[in-house]
């Protein structure tokens, strides 16, 4: 499972020739590994906050790998995502093992992270997933926002587990802030709401 983390972290910090090309950095998908489940677990929350942050850390080695591409932020966005990720690390290896076992079971040792990837359905460029964001705006943002309470995994994932020895996916990871939310409302509307 070393591969997964080492295949996260090349990618993410110069294997990647450019954005597109990312994922392909990694170690490639092992065509004959079926998972034994497809998408989230919804009704395990155990493994579903798992899963959310491992689609987090994804989505910030795509960013990280992307970022290079654009010259003006290379160099801080790599800093910073190295930084992170040698906090995370370990972490981060720990939610790829639990989910090559979940989503490989025996064969769980076989699985590189694009296996968990395909799994989950996971975007395979940052592209993708940028929406109307800009790379130059998104790389920009990556060395204030990786630094966030959202992307403190070792902290998530131990404040997740409830105090029965269950998982309070409330607290786990919370969803990304959007710009309506971060308005509240006019205090006409607030008022109607209210009624």
């Amino acid at each position: 499972m070393k591969r997964i983390a080492a295949g996260l972290l090349l990618a993410a910090l110069g294997g990647a020739a450019c954005a597109q090309d990312a994922p392909s950095a990694q170690p490639a998908a092992s065509a004959a590994l079926r998972p034994l489940h497809r998408g989230y677990a919804f009704e395990q929350p155990e493994i579903l906050v798992r899963q959310r942050l491992f689609g987090l850390a994804h989505g910030l080695s795509l960013l990280a790998g992307a970022c290079l591409d654009v010259p003006e932020q290379a160099g801080s966005a790599q800093e910073a995502y190295a930084a992170w990720h040698a906090k995370q690390a370990a972490t981060i290896e720990r939610l790829a093992l639990d989910l090559a076992r979940y989503y490989f079971g025996e064969r769980s040792a076989e699985a590189v992270w694009t296996d968990l990837a395909r799994a989950l359905s996971l975007k395979e460029s940052i592209q993708d997933a940028l929406g109307a964001v800009r790379l130059e705006e998104a790389c920009a943002s990556l060395p204030t926002a990786i630094i966030r309470p959202r992307y403190e995994f070792d902290r998530l994932l131990a404040e997740s587990a409830a105090p029965d020895g269950g998982i309070d996916p409330a607290v786990a990871v919370s969803p990304a802030p959007t710009p309506e939310a971060a308005i509240p409302p006019a205090p006409a509307e607030a008022r109607q709401a209210s009624e």
